[in-house]
Formats: structure tokens, sequence, C-alpha cells
């Protein structure tokens, strides 16, 4: 009988869940059965897990799944404090005891984690949500509105960003010597990057005076002595793009504006 037969069928429907979950070249494989599965090569781990019901909807970013699993399930132990910086994807097979047919019936990644009691739900949103694309963004501003080191800003994150070691760590506060030779907020706006468990994590850099750099959030995964790479914020402003970066021509602000409106109350303009 069919995957689809058993499907619908009332008498011989029997199904099971695999759960596989990817970060990097990590990777979280759990099912729903009784006892341990093998699927494609890879073994998943029996765990008991429920979830939301796969729902259609005209509108792609209401179509999510929360699954719920044990507090102590291994892919959530990295979303305690902040979510990881790399995308934790999901893939949900569905198969039937004694059939070799498996399918795929949900796609997407995750997006936080909420831990409740002895249990952890996992909010997840669909792959389609990749394919939306915002429209007109642009405003009549003063302040650049490019994504820093982006396309349309096209500043290279590679000549601006520095390298260095971190000498102690507290909290978000570190010490990277390598930061001390520059301006006092040089790298605030800006971001850190650094190796953990196989991936590169990141995250905001809110403040920066000589070697002392405030991060965002607690950095998972970096310890005294590791290598880190900072890369400068920028205030969107003419003077810092000119001057910092030497990248005025791709300035996407209007700096000039008149500061009087034109269609005020005032009878002189």
């Amino acid at each position: 009988m069919s995957y689809a037969n058993r499907e619908v069928s009332t008498a011989d429907s029997s199904p099971v869940e695999l759960y596989e979950f990817r970060r990097g070249g990590d990777a979280w494989r759990y099912t729903s059965a009784a006892d341990d599965a093998l699927y494609g090569s890879y073994e998943y781990l029996a765990v008991p897990v429920k979830r939301s019901s796969i729902e259609q909807s005209t509108e792609m970013g209401k179509t999510g799944l929360r699954i719920i699993f044990a507090r102590d399930i291994e892919v959530a132990q990295d979303f305690i404090a902040t979510p990881p910086s790399e995308i934790t994807t999901l893939t949900l097979y569905r198969q039937h005891r004694g059939d070799g047919e498996t399918v795929a019936v949900w796609m997407g990644r995750v997006l936080n984690a909420e831990w409740r009691g002895s249990e952890v739900e996992l909010n997840c949103e669909p792959v389609y949500t990749s394919l939306q694309r915002i429209g007109l963004r642009r405003l009549y501003q003063r302040n650049c509105p490019h994504v820093l080191y982006g396309t349309a800003c096209g500043a290279s994150a590679v000549v601006f960003r520095v390298t260095g070691t971190v000498a102690s760590l507290n909290g978000t506060l570190l010490s990277v010597p390598a930061a001390a030779g520059f301006p006092v907020g040089h790298f605030a706006g800006g971001y850190a990057t650094w190796a953990a468990n196989g991936i590169t994590e990141k995250r905001m850099i809110t403040a920066h005076s000589s070697d002392v750099i405030t991060l965002s959030a607690v950095p998972p995964g970096l310890a005294v002595g590791d290598a880190i790479t900072l890369y400068p914020g920028c205030d969107r402003t003419l003077n810092t793009c000119h001057s910092k970066f030497a990248n005025s021509e791709n300035f996407g602000g209007f700096p000039f504006i008149p500061t009087k409106n034109p269609f005020g109350g005032s009878p002189i303009y």
C-alpha cells in the first residue's frame, strides 16, 4: 500500500515523523516513534515530541510550526541566551510503520525557543518566507539607508575588518588589544565574528572604548585567547561615509535637504 493510501486510511495508518535539524555542519535528528529509526543512512533518536498542525494559508508567514520537546533536547541548547548566528533549518519527514516510502511534509527554519517548565517550544517559520521580497524602502532622508557592507553600500568588509585575540571576557565585555589603536566608538554599530563549534558566530558591537568592546549579547563559545574579527560601525552620515570609509560616492541619503519646509505656514521662505 502506498504512502498516500495509508495516509488517508483509518485502519492501516500508522504514522511516524522524522525531524532533521541542521546548523552549519551540525545536524540533530529525532523521531516520534517509540524506538530509534533509520532513514537515509542516518539514525533518528526517539524522543517525546508534539507539534502544532500543518496548515494551508494564503499568508505564507502565518503557516508556521511549533514543536515541543523536553527542555534538555540538544538542538535547543544554543537558543538559551540568544538565537545562534547561523540559521537552524528543519525538515519534517513523515512515513508509516512498515512502509518504505517517506515524504517531506514541511521545511523551514527555527526562529526562537521558549522554555516552559520541563518543556521547550521551538517556533519555526516555513521556507516560503525566504521568497518574500521587500518593496520600495528608500526614503527622502538625510542619513544613509543602505546595509553596511552590503551591495548598495559598496564598502569592503574585508578591507576594514580588524583581527585580534580576546585578552579578557566578562559577560558582554571583551578586551581586544587590537582595538586599542582606534578612536572611541570606531567599532560601535559594527559587529564581531568568531568560530565556535564549527560555525561562525556573530554579535553586534554596541560600544567601543580603547581595547574594550561591548557586545549586544553574551558571546557563545568564545573564550580568552580565541581569535576574533571586528568590523567597524557607521552612523549613516555623509561625513562618516567619506572620512571613515572613503565611500561617499555610494552614500544613499540626502544630506542637503533644506531645514525649512517650503510648504510650511511661513509666508517667507
